[in-house]
């Protein structure tokens, strides 16, 4: 198997990340005020990106929109303790159903840049290559309709209510509820990532695919409170983004490996070629989950361990 580009994380122990603070972390005043500013911001932001995707449709407008709503959703979560019953939910549901508008083009995208790294000596990779390129072109097509349907108005109107709910909370909460609400929810986010952890089966990447959705949840909550929480800086951030890229690239390989499964059934190529292609995208893939696992305890030195248990 020719050798897989990969850049992976160095440990965050104690002295640089959270693993080593007190797990009775404390916030600062007024951190709450400072994430309804933040929420009036994100929405700005996100709504931003939304338009220019609009606009000027390109896979950077795309990635843009696709992060700007991430960090929105992650943001609601964090606070979804002090919102209204059942807002949170409401909210959720909108922004993944813009993120789902994505993912077929996003797949198709993924699965040519990393095509274009192994085409030379797989003749099996060209006419794959030529499907792919068929498959980006009409989902860009088809996800540049979607995506100029989405409007804002409604879901502004829930954002809004969000920000008054929290207002409403903030006005009675004292300083020590605050405190217990936002790290409640970051430590709730990262015991179901670790009960994840526990339970990934080499053998199905879904399981680690699972587990990175969640870890990404993780991420952007700390990347929210980066200013205001101790020890959440730069290289903290730096290292959980390279963490869950390497989950990243485990999902990106099995799903270009399925989707050459299902190209070479509906396709007449010589079965020397699809089989060479074919054991060098298991062989990449299976590398790529040996680079993940060989560092997926490092999960542990981003939060404290009083939430190492789901």
């Amino acid at each position: 198997m020719k050798k897989a580009s990969v850049t992976t994380s160095a440990s965050v122990n104690g002295e640089h990340g959270l693993a080593g603070t007190s797990p009775d972390l404390d916030l600062p005043p007024g951190t709450v005020r400072y994430l309804t500013n933040s929420l009036k911001k994100q929405w700005k932001r996100y709504r931003k990106g939304l338009k220019r995707c609009q606009q000027k449709f390109s896979e950077n407008a795309v990635h843009q929109s696709r992060v700007e709503t991430r960090r929105l959703l992650a943001l609601l979560e964090l606070l979804s303790s002090s919102l209204a019953l059942g807002r949170f939910e409401k909210v959720q549901s909108a922004l993944k159903e813009h993120l789902d508008t994505f993912d077929d083009l996003r797949d198709t995208q993924v699965q040519l840049a990393a095509l274009v790294k192994i085409l030379p000596g797989f003749p099996a990779a060209r006419p794959f290559q030529e499907y792919l390129e068929k498959r980006e072109q009409r989902f860009t097509r088809k996800t540049r309709k979607h995506v100029k349907r989405i409007g804002t108005r409604n879901l502004g109107q829930l954002i809004e209510s969000c920000r008054q709910d929290l207002k409403r909370w903030r006005r009675s909460a004292t300083p020590l509820e605050a405190n217990r609400m936002l790290l409640g929810s970051i430590q709730r986010a990262f015991a179901r990532t670790v009960g994840l952890r526990n339970r990934i089966d080499p053998k199905n990447t879904d399981t680690i695919h699972c587990t990175r959705v969640a870890f990404k949840r993780v991420r952007y909550m700390i990347e929210a409170l980066a200013d205001y929480l101790p020890g959440a800086n730069d290289k903290l951030l730096g290292a959980m983004h390279r963490y869950q890229s390497m989950m990243g690239d485990v999902q990106d390989a099995e799903v270009l490996r399925r989707c050459l499964d299902r190209f070479l059934v509906k396709q007449g190529i010589p079965s020397r070629a699809a089989r060479a292609l074919q054991r060098e995208l298991l062989a990449r893939r299976q590398f790529l989950i040996r680079v993940y696992l060989d560092a997926a305890d490092q999960l542990l030195d981003f939060w404290p361990a009083s939430a190492h248990s789901p």
